[in-house]
């Protein structure tokens, strides 16, 4: 089979396959990001740089992205389910599609990293790694050692610090481990020794106050707080100006990541910030280079610098604008308000609807809150039927999908899609480039299917954009659960009135269904039948040839009936190799009509068989208007008298 060759000459272009078929030149080159998570500083920030590194090159950028987030201390902290869930978006697409990929490593589980790194081995596919190191990949890596050196060495030098407390993150966690070895080593090229006691673990977020309140009820206020992260630099500086300590004044308190809401902070955070935008670029000019048949290092590595702020002393604090302020935060108040306003304005549309396809109507109905002018979803086709289909999935999405079209302004489109294509068709050699992303649809390790949606719209509110999704996903799995529930009670009930070995109706189901063929019958003014039938010789076939054998017998009575039964007759099984039926009779004739179609059925069973024992049986049958039968057993005793005579003319005939 034709394979693609990532590594050809970037002039001579390559060839693409579609179905196994070579069907022409791949013109546009075409790069997949795969990330996880909603991490707006770094994913966001390296997307960005990305998708601008695309458009100068004119590439198209394909994102696949699951929203659960990479537990930062240790793995196996999520269920199994939910990565399931979340990870399949990841073996949705073909790879013969991409001529390379870009992975942050950093935020994704190693076995999903595994897993799309070995896809790309086998469709010798260049993958480049960012901030991680992993076997068969190009690693971009931040150097943030030398950032956070940098920062403890400004402080000592410029600021005089020389009792200096290290806020760490989790312990053992690799970026903590970093970070501290970083603070390790300036202290040692200072001249300054290390004393252990000044290590406090923050855990990266509100621990980082519980950790500082209890060092400072055992030991004396420090020149300086370096923390890990600015999100505890935050923190931090709260509880100390809380305390009655002044920052910078005091002691000072800085940070690391350079986050927007710490430079706005007050006072504005020192920081040192990751060359994050930088590294996404980067990226993208390895893939170029590779392509054009450079050989690349294993490794390469983007500085972080120190941002100087107010919580140093560098800036001094400006008087705050709180009107300003105000301002801002009252607009993000009335922004989430109305979009909380709409997302319980949808949910209770939802409850409203009956069926899967109205249901996705309401959604697109409520997309055009956003004002986005397209998006898709694509829905696993079971879940339009009774609910989730686990038996016939493949890797999670069924066969055929159903792919629902919005567009602003219009009605939305449904089409059905095909494994193996169950992504919608990509015009990547069209001419426009295609800046799309992917995310999953799920409840658990249940594919609901996924959604897509060009990049614009994504960056501007992807907080949202979950949030919504969250919803959405909540509304089909429940209305799948109902569905689902609905077929168990029929199951369940088909279990109560139905004989497990033949499926015909049990004494249960007897009593259930023949009420109904009466009453039809005495509101028409007919006859109704009954027929009595007995399985002849059950004992002889199982002492001589087992129970199997027996048990075939009672089964291909229960056959002949079904067989037998032209107008939806009631078929039961009464008893261990006892039958009723009840029907409508327009003829006096029709019972034994009955009766013939059931001998000539067992008649010629026997005939292609040919087995050592015989299927046959005896039959007894009435019939009676309807209006003169008083009660359901008075009919039964009736066809039973005449199957007892029957059995009796047989047997004289035997003797």
């Amino acid at each position: 089979m034709f394979r693609v060759n990532a590594f050809c000459d970037a002039e001579m272009g390559n060839l693409y396959r579609e179905k196994g078929k070579v069907v022409g030149m791949k013109e546009r080159k075409t790069i997949a990001l795969f990330t996880e998570g909603d991490n707006a500083l770094l994913e966001g920030i390296m997307t960005e740089a990305i998708l601008q590194a695309g458009a100068k090159y004119d590439y198209n950028i394909l994102i696949f992205q699951s929203l659960m987030t990479k537990p930062t201390y240790a793995e196996g902290t999520l269920s199994n389910s939910l990565v399931t869930g979340e990870s399949s978006i990841y073996k949705l697409p073909d790879y013969d599609m991409f001529d390379g990929l870009i992975i942050l490593g950093e935020l994704l589980r190693s076995d999903a990293m595994r897993e799309i790194v070995e896809c790309a081995r086998k469709h010798n596919l260049p993958v480049i790694d960012v901030n991680n190191e992993c076997e068969g990949c190009y690693n971009v890596v931040f150097d943030d050692v030398a950032g956070m050196k940098e920062m403890v060495q400004h402080i000592i030098r410029e600021h005089g610090c020389r009792k200096i407390n290290f806020v760490s993150g989790f312990e053992g966690n690799k970026e903590s481990l970093e970070r501290e070895a970083a603070y390790r080593e300036a202290l040692e090229a200072e001249g300054i020794p290390f004393e252990p006691e000044r290590i406090l673990y923050g855990e990266f977020y509100l621990k980082s106050v519980d950790a500082v309140r209890d060092y400072l009820q055992m030991h004396e206020l420090p020149d300086a707080f370096v923390c890990a992260n600015d999100a505890m630099a935050m923190f931090v500086t709260k509880f100390l100006e809380d305390e009655g300590h002044r920052v910078p004044e005091d002691v000072i308190v800085t940070g690391f990541d350079h986050l927007a809401e710490a430079e706005e902070y007050r006072p504005s955070i020192t920081s040192v910030e990751r060359s994050v935008y930088e590294a996404g670029e980067v990226a993208v000019e390895l893939l170029r280079e590779r392509w054009s048949g450079k050989i690349l290092s294993k490794k390469t590595q983007v500085p972080a610098h120190l941002v100087l702020h107010q919580s140093c002393g560098c800036l001094k604090r400006p008087p705050v604008d709180v009107f300003d302020l105000n301002r801002v935060k009252s607009q993000e108040i009335t922004q989430r308000d109305i979009f909380i306003s709409h997302i319980s304005e949808m949910w209770r549309d939802f409850v409203m609807v009956e069926d899967m396809e109205t249901l996705l109507k309401v959604v697109c109905q409520h997309l055009e809150f956003f004002e986005w002018d397209r998006i898709y979803l694509c829905i696993c086709d079971d879940i339009f039927g009774r609910g989730i289909d686990d038996e016939h999935r493949y890797l999670g999405y069924s066969p055929s999908m159903v792919m629902v079209k919005y567009h602003r302004g219009r009605e939305p489109e449904f089409e059905n899609v095909y494994y193996p294509n169950i992504l919608p068709p990509l015009h990547l050699d069209g001419e426009e480039r295609e800046h799309l992303i992917f995310i999953p649809m799920y409840m658990k390790e249940r594919m609901i299917g996924y959604l897509w949606m060009p990049l614009d719209h994504y960056m501007q509110q992807f907080s949202m954009l979950y949030a919504f999704l969250t919803t959405v996903n909540s509304a089909i799995s429940d209305f799948c659960l109902l569905r689902e529930k609905a077929s168990l009670v029929d199951k369940l009930d088909s279990m109560y009135v139905r004989d497990a070995l033949t499926k015909l109706y049990n004494r249960f189901g007897m009593q259930r269904y023949v009420e109904k063929v009466l009453a039809v019958a005495r509101r028409d003014g007919q006859k109704v039948m009954c027929i009595a039938l007995d399985l002849d010789g059950l004992k002889p076939i199982n002492d001589n040839y087992g129970h199997a054998a027996g048990d075939n017998a009672i089964v291909q009575v229960a056959n002949a009936l079904r067989q037998a039964s032209e107008r939806r007759e009631v078929c039961c099984r009464s008893g261990g190799d006892e039958y009723l039926v009840f029907g409508i009779a327009e003829h006096d004739t029709d019972a034994q009509a009955f009766i013939q179609r059931v001998e000539d059925y067992l008649d010629h069973y026997n005939q292609m068989n040919n087995w050592p024992y015989r299927v046959a049986c005896s039959c007894g049958q009435c019939i009676r208007p309807a209006d003169q039968i008083h009660s359901l057993e008075d009919l039964v005793t009736e066809a039973d008298k005449m199957l007892y005579e029957v059995k009796v003319r047989k047997k004289t005939l035997r003797e």
